[in-house]
């Protein structure tokens, strides 16, 4: 009998059942990690070439696994160039991330001000640690952190959202200006784009 490991549908089914349980943001960043090791470790069964490439110009490429009608339980693949980095955001929502093939760096930041002022923020590095395929990253919705691709090779890292980012109330950070606005990912899945394998 053949063995076909853990699978991004098993992982969907796992996710629906501690989402049934009704748990918060820090209590499924907990619990959330030790499922999606189980699926990197088997990303030879379901990782694709056309997964691990980069967008045009300064996009990531942005392959959907999965997304719940809701637009929660949201799993992409996220593939970077060398150099790309993304601004210091937050979610709004729960997030795991974990290295595919390469490794890039995830920068921890930390606000200093009380939010009280509209457009105003004030935001300081607090921390880096290594993302790839031995290392998982998991976050509150309040966290901020941002992501950047120094390896000097593509990165590709999988990305699982408790709702998807773009209906959420999600922020990016200018720490220099000591700004934030409105940040969207861009990645909206389509029932009919979704790999057979993980619908």
């Amino acid at each position: 009998m053949c063995d076909t490991g853990y699978s991004v549908r098993e992982l969907v089914a796992d996710l629906r059942l501690l989402a049934h349980d009704r748990l918060d943001d820090a209590a499924m960043a907990r619990a959330v990690p030790d499922l999606v090791k189980r699926l990197v470790l088997m990303r030879h069964n379901w990782l694709r070439p056309y997964m691990c490439v980069a967008g045009e110009g300064a996009a990531a490429g942005l392959h959907a696994l999965h997304e719940e009608p809701d637009h929660t339980l949201a799993i992409f693949v996220v593939t970077w160039l060398p150099g790309d980095e993304t601004p210091p955001h937050d979610h709004g929502t729960w997030a795991v991330i974990a290295g595919l093939d390469g490794h890039e760096t995830n920068h921890w930041w930390k606000r200093f001000d009380d939010g009280t002022v509209p457009g105003y923020a004030d935001v300081r590095r607090a921390g880096s640690e290594r993302i790839d395929a031995s290392h998982i990253v998991a976050m509150a919705g309040d966290a901020i952190h941002s992501l950047h691709n120094d390896s000097g090779a593509p990165s590709t890292t999988l990305h699982v959202y408790g709702r998807n980012v773009d209906y959420t109330d999600r922020h990016k950070y200018d720490p220099a200006r000591h700004a934030l606005a409105s940040y969207k990912l861009g990645a909206t899945t389509r029932a009919d784009s979704l790999p057979q394998e993980a619908t």
